[in-house]
């Protein structure tokens, strides 16, 4: 687990870097460039979906020990990615304005937003396909390479955009498009160190490219079943996030910064309980693929236990310290006020989200269930947050701390769904013992 929640440590700590280093350029750049990173978000979630449904096989096959499958599941993987960073780059690159304008249509704001997505764009196909050796490191317990890369990949990006940024010497200051090249940068070095020691090291995703991509015909239609429902899942819950950002960037570009600073704190607050939460899906699909059903549902019951007092402590701890975080922005006092109230309610939030990504990304899907775990997520979104998000923020006109209560609601929705699956072991199901 450790490895792992660091690596999501440091890619939260990239993503929000960016931000933090365009800080003291006001608002509108804080905005525009928080919007284009929602663009990414959505890359992200759904390469995490793909990814997500290899974890379910590639988890098993390795409890099974056939690194043979787990080989091809890398294969198959790749390709969805690389079709993923088609469909988000392509429109990325060459309408970034319309892109920015969804959210906001401020004229400074769609002017920084566009210029630093336009670049940004040629990171995703590094991204994706680190996201794809990424899963299958860690189903075979090789977390500490991903975690080696990310760390580097930090550092790499700290530098140019400190170089690129704000320029030195006989290198211009680039502002927001120094931050976009440093993110190419950084994702490149990233891809290089995970591909580079998998061939030097002789890791299993290191067999001949005809192997891996040598498809049977059996697996495609295995795959797609598990896989299909965790694509969707996080396409629709990406997508639910996506109105959630939209109502709020309705109501002013000071709710929007609000937003971009509030989920760029919470994404870091959160990356211990993601990191277990990948462990705990790792565990899981290694013990139902050796065929320890009753060992994985009190494994995973333990696991909850702790990841409900962990998520108490953090909270609590970080409900005093929120005034610091807000010191790298350079914002107004109402907006300081405001943004210190929505992470007092994220502080409280934050201990349902970490229970329900354990039970959802963790226990379900890589216990064999992928369906279960898409339902409670996608019919709490779309049948519970967004509708009435959207009634708050846009009937309503709510102010912003209560229209984020209101988007507490899913999340309680869903544990409470997520906590009635779990008890009854409908989704211990081995889906590799025949293959």
């Amino acid at each position: 687990m450790i490895p792992m929640a660091l690596k999501e440590l440091i890619a939260a700590f990239i993503n929000l870097l960016d931000s933090v280093m365009l800080g003291g350029f006001g608002e509108d750049v804080i905005a525009g460039v928080g919007i284009a990173n929602q663009w990414f978000f959505l890359f992200a979630v759904v390469s995490f979906g793909v990814c997500g449904g290899a974890g379910v096989f590639a988890s098993q096959y390795w409890g099974a020990k056939n690194f043979g499958r787990m080989r091809k599941v890398l294969g198959l993987n790749i390709m969805l990615v690389v079709f993923a960073t088609i469909v988000f780059a392509i429109p990325a690159i060459l309408c970034p304005e319309a892109i920015i304008k969804i959210f906001r249509r401020d004229a400074l704001v769609v002017e920084y937003g566009a210029k630093y997505l336009r670049i940004a764009a040629f990171s995703y196909v590094f991204s994706g396909l680190t996201s794809a050796y990424d899963i299958s490191l860690c189903c075979s317990e090789k977390a500490n390479l991903s975690f080696a890369s990310r760390a580097i990949g930090l550092l790499v990006n700290l530098v140019f955009n400190q170089l690129l940024i704000f320029g030195f010497g006989p290198v211009p200051a680039m502002g927001v498009e120094g931050a976009a090249v440093a993110t190419i940068i950084a994702r490149g070095v990233e891809l290089l160190i995970i591909i580079g020691t998998v061939r030097a090291k002789k890791y299993i995703q290191s067999a001949p490219i005809k192997e891996i991509f040598a498809i049977p015909k059996d697996m495609i239609g295995g795959y797609f079943k598990a896989a299909i429902p965790v694509i969707l899942n996080e396409g629709a819950w990406a997508l639910g996030t996506t109105v959630y950002s939209w109502v709020f960037s309705q109501i002013s570009t000071e709710a929007t910064v609000i937003m971009v600073i509030v989920s760029n704190i919470e994404r870091l607050l959160l990356v211990f309980f993601h990191g277990g939460g990948n462990a705990t899906g790792i565990m899981v699909g290694k013990m139902i693929g050796s065929g320890e059903y009753e060992k994985a549902y009190s494994v995973s019951k333990k696991l909850c236990t702790l990841n409900t007092v962990f998520s108490l402590l953090v909270s609590a701890a970080f409900v005093f310290v929120r005034p610091l975080v807000l010191i790298p922005y350079d914002v107004a006092p109402s907006l300081y006020s405001d943004a210190l109230d929505v992470l007092f309610l994220m502080a409280i939030l934050m201990n349902v989200k970490s229970l329900t990504f354990l039970f959802i990304v963790g226990i379900f899907r890589n216990g064999g269930d992928p369906k279960g775990a898409a339902l409670i997520d996608i019919g709490s979104v779309w049948l519970v947050g967004v509708p009435c998000v959207c009634f708050a923020g846009l009937v309503l006109k709510l102010p912003i701390t209560q229209i984020y209560m209101v988007l507490m609601i899913e999340e309680f929705v869903k544990v409470i769904f997520s906590i009635r699956l779990f008890r009854s072991k409908k989704w211990i199901k081995n889906l590799v013992s025949a293959k």
